[in-house]
């Protein structure tokens, strides 16, 4: 096996075996992205040399039978929003560039005390608020799988770095699915956390202070026990005496959980948009793969049919985008963002007459979409809180009333979509979208790739959007699918048991989307 197939876990038993060495894994992984990053345009921050001497101080920590972290010699990558003492935390702005960071994110800070070398910061898209990964600086980052499709966003970088083998593992941010994205479109595993479970201190984003809606910090890598050893690497105990946001409440054994103890709901469409059909056969064969192994399967739907999506929107937008303009601050918007910046710049009555107009023509989602977006004063502000915490409570009790102690269903509406085809595809989110309002503990797990047959035209009378789904799965085989897993609040154990036993069956299965690959090469 090449160094850069070799999983985290892989990589630490081997230095600890002195089979090979930091500096030895670290070289072949810098010379895996001066190989193939001309392709995918991944990795954009780079810090080679130092890394170099980092690996080598920790086979010298390592030879000298000193105590060394868990992480000791292990190299990584990080989204490039993250704080890294020395680099700026752009975001895509071409305007924060030379502004680096006096100190590292409080996550950075303990990945590199377990002994975590950095090899650099991967791309994301303007300001953070894309599925795909584009901006003005550093330019398209692409899927490995495809140079054609995009890797997803806004941490498509990170885990295009992973799937291409560039890192085995990296740490991502996602406020409505941006490390369950990028993991579902490259066939990597990823996990957001909940809210708060992991520090959020030195992890930038787009509009500071609005914290209906809560971007978490998590875990990306190519197997299940890697997330795993991540988190119990980021001791939520330790991290509370440096953040009062965290819990000091320490993160269960997912190894140790038995699945066949466990209730698991499923559900394949959510009632608002149904997915495609590969990525219904994948929570199918997920399910499948969950009852053979002892847990108890059932047939669940979620409370409500599609709100998730416009609160998401109306609670991102509910200051009429200033603040996205003053971060702008005079920088042209990115492809990705510009459909919304031009509805939010439309007079109120100019929203509601497009709305009415195309209610009229059978767009009915985009004309909900142009009546939620704009300005809110501040009594519609907390309207907005009290319906995102009744509607928590009511997927709770629902899974209170089902006994459940997870849910599995689909990470997105599509397979990874074609280069600045996200735009004006925001509305099919729902499935991303409901566990970042909701803040329940959701992770991704690759299981399948589509095949020709899952390959559908749209049914007579289709939308807007349902007409790009079908755009964007019409030349999609072969592109990997993954399964989005839940758990209950702070039970991110639960998530990544299961998300390992459907691993462990998927990985045996005709299909499985393999990582790594060398891009375009599939």
């Amino acid at each position: 096996m090449d160094i850069h197939q070799m999983t985290a876990t892989d990589l630490l038993a081997a230095f600890a075996r002195g089979q090979l060495s930091s500096v030895e894994a670290t070289r072949a992984l810098v010379a895996r992205i001066e190989a193939h990053d001309d392709a995918t345009n991944a990795v954009v921050v780079r810090r080679f040399h130092a890394a170099l001497a980092e690996a080598e101080a920790a086979d010298a920590a390592r030879a000298s039978g000193a105590e060394v972290g868990p992480l000791c010699g292990l190299p990584i990558t990080l989204k490039e929003n993250l704080d890294l003492e020395g680099f700026d935390s752009t975001m895509g702005l071409v305007a924060h560039q030379g502004r680096p960071a006096q100190r590292d994110a409080v996550v950075v800070a303990a990945l590199r005390r377990a002994g975590a070398v950095v090899l650099g910061k991967t791309n994301v898209p303007q300001l953070l608020l894309a599925q795909e990964t584009e901006n003005a600086i550093w330019g398209v980052t692409k899927n490995p799988w495809n140079l054609d499709r995009v890797p997803g966003g806004s941490s498509g970088g990170e885990a295009a770095a992973i799937a291409a083998g560039y890192a085995p593992l990296g740490y991502g941010t996602d406020i409505g699915g941006s490390i369950r994205i990028p993991a579902h479109f490259c066939g990597i595993a990823g996990l957001k956390p909940t809210v708060d479970r992991v520090s959020r201190r030195g992890q930038q984003g787009a509009i500071a202070g609005q914290e209906l809606v809560e971007a978490q910090g998590g875990p990306m890598a190519r197997s299940v026990d890697d997330l795993a050893l991540v988190m119990r690497v980021l001791d939520p105990v330790a991290q509370s005496a440096t953040d009062p946001a965290v819990p000091p409440l320490p993160i269960g054994d997912a190894a140790a959980l038995d699945l066949k103890g466990l209730r698991v709901g499923w559900y394949d469409e959510d009632g608002y948009l149904a997915p495609t059909a590969s990525i219904r056969r994948a929570v199918r064969a997920a399910r499948d793969a969950l009852e053979a192994a002892g847990a108890t399967l059932v047939d669940f739907r979620p409370p409500d049919r599609g709100e998730v999506v416009f609160l998401w929107l109306t609670a991102m937008t509910s200051d009429g985008g200033r603040t996205v303009d003053g971060r702008l601050a005079g920088e042209a918007a990115s492809p990705q963002l510009k459909p919304s910046r031009q509805a939010l710049a439309l007079p109120g009555t100019a929203r509601r007459l497009m709305a009415a107009v195309l209610e009229r023509t059978g767009d009915r989602r985009v004309a909900r979409l142009l009546r939620a977006v704009g300005e809110k004063g501040v009594a519609d502000w907390w309207a907005m809180a009290a319906r995102r915490t009744a509607m928590r409570r009511a997927e709770f009790d629902a899974w209170a009333a089902a006994d459940l102690d997870a849910v599995i269903c689909p990470p997105h509406a599509t397979p990874a979509m074609s280069h600045r085809q996200s735009g004006d595809f925001a509305l099919a989110l729902s499935y991303p979208f409901r566990y970042s309002l909701l803040d329940f503990p959701a992770g991704v797990v690759p299981v399948t790739r589509v095949r020709a047959d899952d390959v559908q035209a749209p049914l007579p009378g289709a939308d807007r959007i349902e007409q790009k789904q079908a755009d964007i799965d019409r030349e999609s085989v072969g592109l990997p699918v993954g399964v989005q897993v839940v758990a209950r609040p702070w039970r991110e154990d639960v998530a990544l048991a299961v998300m390992r036993a459907i691993e462990a069956a998927a990985r045996d299965a005709d299909g499985y989307p393999n990582t790594p690959l060398d891009p375009g090469h599939r």
